[in-house]
């Protein structure tokens, strides 16, 4: 079941926050990264990204949780949907939403330091004003994306490896823009290193960066793309041509005659990859060649 919940109140409630967030998400990263963006329109920029994070956070509480977890005080009786869609319905703050899902997630320190200061930003530009530089709200806002669209919009859907990335909710265009921008793919990276539920740091063979994590839950999650993937999906082994460690990434249930084909994410050369029946230790070796004898085993 693709909803973690029961009821189609739920399904619904969560649809229609998550439509609401990526409207804002995207016209918020259309304001901000606009060609030659004024510090008038990153302003804008920023509250609407901030209010689209806002409501990704919410969706995740409503998916796990149910609409009556983001609803301030006692539930009114009646459909909570309706009241929802007509405006009646009075929802917790962003700061009580992020309480909820530290009990599920903890926060890196610097994932708290970010967190709060693009907040309070927001704040100042709402209720007074701000000087702002364009180029480091940017930065800022592409770096706490990385955690929103992550821990806030794929939530649960990290763990379920069905082969999706953040382009679910995003445009075309600003998926591109995203991913591509040099400080997002570089935080995405500190973000897998970082993150508790990295058992290890591989490079993505989607996005091309340095922050496909494997998840406890034997799952691949890309900080950068947003990549899932069952671990089953792809295999990693040693490139024999430039040497890096678990550099081609080669598909462990496909092969031809006892050879997988494989791509090395670093020199990207196709090669071939090979799994010895004895040790089981996988080895990459030239295209086009017959699987060949295990080194290893042959001079054990």
């Amino acid at each position: 079941m693709p909803w973690p919940f029961e009821g189609n109140e739920k399904k619904d409630a969560a649809e229609l926050v998550l439509a609401n967030a990526i409207d804002f998400l995207n016209a918020g990263l259309d304001i901000l990264f606009a060609p030659g963006a004024t510090a008038r329109q990153a302003k804008a920029g920023v509250v609407t990204i901030q209010t689209a994070i806002e409501l990704m956070a919410k969706y995740r509480l409503i998916r796990e949780h149910g609409l009556s977890v983001i609803v301030r005080g006692t539930p009114p009786s009646g459909d909570l949907l309706a009241a929802a869609r007509s405006g009646s319905l009075r929802t917790i703050g962003y700061g009580e939403c992020l309480k909820a899902i530290r009990k599920a997630e903890a926060f890196t320190p610097i994932e708290e330091e970010l967190v709060g200061r693009v907040q309070q930003l927001r704040n100042s530009l709402v209720h007074f004003a701000a000087d702002v530089d364009v180029n480091e709200l940017q930065m800022d806002l592409a770096w706490l994306l990385i955690r929103a669209l992550g821990m806030f919009a794929a939530g649960q859907e990290r763990d379920q490896g069905e082969m999706q990335t953040h382009a679910r909710f995003l445009d075309a265009t600003n998926f591109q823009r995203l991913i591509n921008f040099r400080p997002y793919r570089d935080e995405a990276v500190d973000s897998a290193l970082d993150g508790i539920d990295s058992e290890e740091v591989l490079r993505c063979w989607e996005c091309g960066v340095d922050a496909l994590s494997v998840r406890p839950s034997d799952t691949y999650f890309c900080h950068c793309c947003g990549l899932t993937a069952e671990l089953g999906m792809a295999s990693f082994a040693s490139c024999v041509l430039c040497g890096e460690a678990k550099g081609v990434c080669y598909d462990p249930l496909n092969d031809t005659g006892g050879v997988h084909q494989g791509r090395c994410l670093h020199c990207e050369t196709f090669v071939g990859v090979v799994t010895c029946a004895s040790c089981g230790k996988a080895r990459s070796q030239l295209e086009g060649r017959p699987a060949l004898a295990c080194a290893e085993c042959v001079d054990a």
